[in-house]
């Protein structure tokens, strides 16, 4: 047999591919039609959560990087990320970037009052550096992208599966769950983020906070995350927030505070409540229970006792019926960054 035989049938046929032709010709659909394919009954089809999907998408994308790493050999050194100046001098290690330059691990680009700059982040993103920014590599391996932001401002676009991208902040980490975010980080260390859309994990100590699009976030030296809020709140709807983030004042103020929320709060402002069930004092976590089960009532399985006394997977189960996202995308790729 030639290899025409395989394409066009002009060469030599061989015997073998002969009687494979055959045998397939009796599966014709002239000698076959095509029916539907009909299940019994009793056979459930179950479309799989979208949120098992992204986190085996992710995983998938993680092995491929490890796959891609062991090709290049084991001394290989991992490349760095490619900077483009887009207004001013950026430096990155008081080089000046005046096109492209390599930003390795360890490395920091730096723009002055003058200076903007983009990152392209391997093949999951890009970043754009505003001027007056200080932003770190920390690495660049598959799977784990992370820059640290010391001071100034940052735009980040992520199109790769969530997880895969952090930034270290002064006070707490911020882990990309698929989303376009901007963070800011002022002179003394407190962070301001952003969500325009998906949304953004910020951790620090144990401390969480969820950021999904449309709202936003501060985060503090020593205190960690605060509570998101959305941005058209009311200016008293955010400095109640903010003595109960601080634990300003008394008792009775910290009260008070938590008044204004539960008059103010709105449906959409469930995620707010969420958040505020496991940051009140304890004796106040049952008003915020009865305020946020107004608007989204308690799945089966979850109960009051259980969500006073803090119980993490109660509190998990409430917030996968915000229509927000699962809880437990952040709680897979949170060990995975631990583990690396």
């Amino acid at each position: 047999m030639t290899g025409d035989y395989l394409w066009d049938r002009s060469g030599l046929p061989d015997p073998d591919v002969v009687r494979l032709e055959r045998l397939l010709g009796t599966l014709r659909e002239a000698d076959h039609p095509a029916r539907p394919l009909v299940f019994p009954i009793a056979v459930r089809v179950r479309r799989p959560a979208m949120a098992s999907i992204m986190m085996v998408t992710a995983l998938a994308a993680t092995v491929i990087g490890l796959i891609a790493v062991s090709w290049r050999g084991a001394s290989a050194p991992l490349p760095g990320l490619e900077v483009t100046r887009l207004e001013g001098t950026p430096t990155i290690e008081s080089h000046p970037v005046t096109d492209r330059l390599e930003l390795r691990a360890g490395g920091w680009l730096e723009t002055d009052a003058q200076a903007r700059a983009s990152i392209d982040i391997a093949s999951i993103g890009r970043v754009e550096v505003e001027p007056g920014t200080r932003l770190g590599l920390v690495s660049t391996r598959p799977g784990q992208h992370r820059l640290q932001l010391t001071r100034g401002t940052m735009h980040a676009l992520i199109w790769a599966p969530p997880g895969q991208f952090a930034v270290d902040t002064p006070s707490s980490v911020a882990v990309d769950l698929g989303c376009a975010y901007t963070l800011r980080v002022d002179d003394d260390g407190v962070g301001h983020i952003r969500v325009t859309t998906g949304w953004v994990g910020f951790e620090w100590s144990g401390r969480e906070s969820f950021i999904p699009a449309g709202a936003v976030c501060l985060t503090r030296p020593a205190l960690g995350p605060g509570t998101p809020y959305f941005e058209d709140t009311s200016a008293p709807f955010r400095a109640a927030l903010e003595v109960l983030d601080l634990q300003a004042g008394t008792a009775a103020e910290r009260s008070a505070a938590l008044d204004r929320i539960l008059t103010e709060v709105r449906a959409k402002d469930a995620v707010t409540l969420w958040h505020l069930l496991s940051r009140v004092d304890r004796s106040e976590r049952g008003r915020v229970f009865d305020r946020l089960a107004q608007f989204a009532p308690p799945p089966s399985g979850v109960t009051r006792a259980g969500v006073l006394a803090g119980q993490k997977q109660m509190l998990d189960d409430w917030w996968d019926t915000l229509g927000l996202g699962a809880a437990n995308w952040w709680r897979v790729w949170k060990q995975q960054w631990r583990e690396k």
